[in-house]
């Protein structure tokens, strides 16, 4: 009896879902009606603003690579001396 009341149940929630859906009609609609005019705004900044800009772009990459290579190297460091340790267990 409690499997059945839940189907019927879950009908009644389906069923009053379904009217609340919009057909695609509208929603096309309402969607080209959003997204006719896009505008975007940039800010006006000098040559030198641009400039700094650019520096600090590439001071943060270069930052971010030496990071890398910093754990590149390490990891690469950690797995020899692991390997290193299991020849040595093994070998003695």
């Amino acid at each position: 009896m409690g499997f059945a009341q839940h189907a019927v149940k879950s009908l009644k929630v389906n069923r009053a879902l379904l009217k609340k859906r919009k057909k695609y009609s509208e929603l096309r609609k309402s969607y080209l009606k959003l997204s006719g005019d896009t505008h975007v705004a940039f800010k006006d900044i000098s040559e030198f603003e641009k400039k700094r800009i650019r520096d600090k772009i590439i001071e943060q990459s270069y930052q971010d690579y030496l990071k890398e290579l910093k754990i590149y190297g390490l990891s690469l460091l950690l797995t020899f001396a692991i390997i290193g340790i299991l020849i040595w267990v093994i070998l003695t």
